[in-house]
C-alpha cells in the first residue's frame, strides 16, 4: 500500500534526522544553484532547484521516473548541443538510479508503507553480470574509465529500470500506467518513421542519417526502432483487445497497424524475422483478429501497393535477393567465426567487456571460401559478442534471468486468468517481445541504450506478472482454487 501525502508529512515531522537532512539538502542545493547561475550554467541551476521537489515526487510516485525516462529518452539519444547532453545525463544517468535508491531507502527506513517484492535468482544473476563486467573492464580494457561509463549506460541503467518495474508494477492497475506511454511511443515513432520517407524535410537532420535505406525514427538504429515498436504496439494491442471501450480498441488496432507498417519499412531483415515470430504468436493468441486484419491489409496492398508502396516493395525485394544483400549477409560469417575462435581461446572469462572490436581481426579467417575484405566489420550478434568478450561465465549470467523467468512462466501459466489485461495472454505477449528481441540480437549487436532497456523492462514486467500469479500449491484438504495464493519469490 502506498503512503498518503499526510503520512509522508507526519513522517518528516516526527523524524528529526530526516527533517534536518531535508533542510540541509535544500540549503546546499540553493547555494549550488546560485553558483551555477553566476557562472552562466542556468539550465544546471534549474536542475539543482528542482532536485528536492523531484525527490519528493519520486518518493510519492516512483513510477514517474520510469515514465519520464521512456518518454524523454528517445529524443535525447542524439545530443548535438551541450545543454541537450546535460539533459541526457539527468534523464538517463540520474533519474533511474535515484528512483531505485528512493524506493529502497524509503522501504528500509519505513518512510513509505510501500512493500517491495522479494527478489531472487534473476536479480542475483543480474548483479553478478554487472560485477563481473566491471571486473573484466578493469583487468582487461585499455580504456577502463571510458568502458565503465559505457557499462553504466548500457547495463546498470537498464537494470535500474527493470527494478523500478519490479518495485512499482505489481498488479493490472499499476501496469496500465504504461499504456499512455506505449500509445505515444508507437504512434510518435511510427509517424516519425513514415515522415522520413515521404516528408523528410519536416524532421531534424539527426533523424535522417539512414533515410532511403532504413527507418530509425529518433532511435538511432533500426533494431532499436523495431524492438521499441514491437514492445509498445503489442502492449497497446493486447490492452485494446481486452478492453470494453470500442474507441480504445480502434485506437489500439490503428496503432498496431501503423507500427507493423513501420517495422516493414525499417528494411531490417532481422526485424522482419522478429515480426514474423510476433505474427505467428498472435495468430494463436488472437486468431480471428489476425486473420481479419491480414485480409484487410492484403486488400489495401492490392489496391494501393502498385503506386503508393511500389518503391518500398522494390527495395524490400532488393534487401532479400540482390547481390549486395547476399554479400552483406555473407560478410558476417568471418566475424561470427572470429567470435567462436575468440571463445575457444578464452572460454571462461573471455577477452574483456567491450574488447571484441579490439581483437576480432586477428581471429578472422576464410569461411566457405569467402575472402576477407579490408573492412573491420562490426559484430552482428549479441550472444556471440558476449561469449567472446566475457566467456561462458558472462553469457551464463546474462541469460540466467531470461531462462529462469521462462521456467517460472511455464510453471505459473495454469494459475493465471485466461482472459483480461493482467492475464496469461499478457504473459504470452511479453514473451513474444522477448523472442523478437532474440531474433534481432542474433543478427545485430544491440548497443543503443533504449533498445537494451526495452529488453530489461520487458523482463521486469514478466517477473511482476509471475509474482502476482504464482502457481497454487495444493494443500491437503484444500483445492488450489480455494486455497490462498501467496506471492512467489523469483
Amino acid at each position: 500500500m502506498q503512503a498518503t501525502n499526510s503520512d509522508f508529512l507526519r513522517t518528516i515531522k516526527s523524524n528529526s534526522v530526516l527533517s534536518g537532512f531535508i533542510f540541509l539538502s535544500a540549503l546546499a542545493l540553493g547555494i549550488l544553484a546560485a553558483y551555477l547561475v553566476v557562472n552562466g550554467a542556468w539550465h544546471l541551476a534549474l536542475v539543482a532547484l528542482l532536485a528536492l521537489p523531484a525527490v519528493v515526487i519520486l518518493h510519492r510516485y516512483p513510477w514517474v521516473g520510469l515514465i519520464a525516462w521512456l518518454l524523454l529518452e528517445p529524443f535525447l539519444l542524439q545530443t548535438p548541443t551541450a545543454a541537450e547532453r546535460q539533459m541526457y545525463w539527468v534523464v538517463h544517468r540520474a533519474v533511474p538510479p535515484l528512483t531505485v535508491g528512493i524506493l529502497v531507502v524509503g522501504s528500509a527506513l519505513q518512510i513509505s508503507r510501500r512493500r517491495l517484492p522479494r527478489l531472487g535468482l534473476p536479480e542475483l544473476a543480474m548483479a553478478g553480470y554487472l560485477v563481473t563486467s566491471l571486473i573484466s573492464i578493469w583487468t582487461a580494457s585499455d580504456r577502463p574509465m571510458a568502458m565503465s561509463f559505457l557499462l553504466y549506460d548500457r547495463v546498470f541503467i537498464p537494470m535500474c529500470l527493470y527494478l523500478i518495474v519490479r518495485f512499482t508494477i505489481q498488479d493490472g492497475k499499476s501496469a496500465r500506467r504504461l499504456l499512455p506511454v506505449a500509445v505515444f511511443l508507437a504512434l510518435s515513432q511510427s509517424i516519425i518513421g513514415i515522415l522520413s520517407w515521404y516528408l523528410p524535410h519536416w524532421l531534424p537532420a539527426a533523424w535522417l542519417t539512414q533515410v532511403g535505406s532504413r527507418t530509425i525514427g529518433s532511435l538511432v538504429n533500426p533494431s532499436v526502432y523495431t524492438t521499441t515498436l514491437t514492445f509498445s504496439s503489442l502492449l497497446v494491442l493486447h490492452a485494446g483487445l481486452t478492453s470494453k471501450s470500442v474507441s480504445f480498441r480502434r485506437i489500439a488496432i490503428l496503432t498496431f497497424c501503423l507500427a507493423g507498417y513501420s517495422v516493414f519499412i525499417s528494411f531490417s531483415r532481422a526485424s522482419w524475422i522478429g515480426g514474423i515470430i510476433v505474427l505467428v504468436g498472435l495468430l494463436f493468441l488472437y486468431p480471428r483478429f489476425i486473420l481479419k486484419t491480414s485480409l484487410i491489409v492484403t486488400a489495401v496492398i492490392v489496391l494501393f501497393g502498385g503506386w503508393l508502396l511500389a518503391d518500398q516493395v522494390q527495395w524490400a525485394q532488393a534487401r532479400l535477393s540482390s547481390v549486395e544483400s547476399e554479400r552483406s549477409a555473407l560478410s558476417r560469417l568471418p566475424v561470427y567465426y572470429a567470435s567462436y575462435r575468440m571463445f575457444q581461446s578464452k572460454p571462461f572469462l573471455g577477452w574483456g567487456y567491450g574488447n571484441f572490436d579490439r581483437f576480432d581481426r586477428r581471429y578472422q579467417e576464410r569461411v566457405a571460401g569467402l575472402a576477407i575484405d579490408d573492412k573491420d566489420h562490426a559484430s552482428h550478434n549479441v550472444y556471440l559478442t558476449i561469449i567472446a568478450e566475457q566467456g561462458l561465465i558472462g553469457l551464463g549470467l546474462f541469460l540466467t534471468p531470461v531462462i529462469w523467468l521462462f521456467v517460472l512462466s511455464v510453471r505459473a501459466f495454469s494459475g493465471m486468468p485466461k482472459n483480461g489485461f493482467w492475464s496469461r495472454k499478457l504473459l504470452v505477449i511479453l514473451w513474444l517481445v522477448i523472442f523478437s528481441h532474440i531474433a534481432v540480437n542474433n543478427f545485430s549487436n544491440m548497443r543503443v541504450v533504449y533498445g537494451l532497456a526495452m529488453w530489461w523492462i520487458t523482463l521486469g514486467l514478466i517477473a511482476s506478472l509471475i509474482a502476482a500469479h504464482p502457481k497454487p500449491k495444493p494443500i491437503q484438504g484444500v483445492t488450489p482454487a480455494s486455497g490462498t495464493i501467496q506471492r512467489t519469490r523469483l
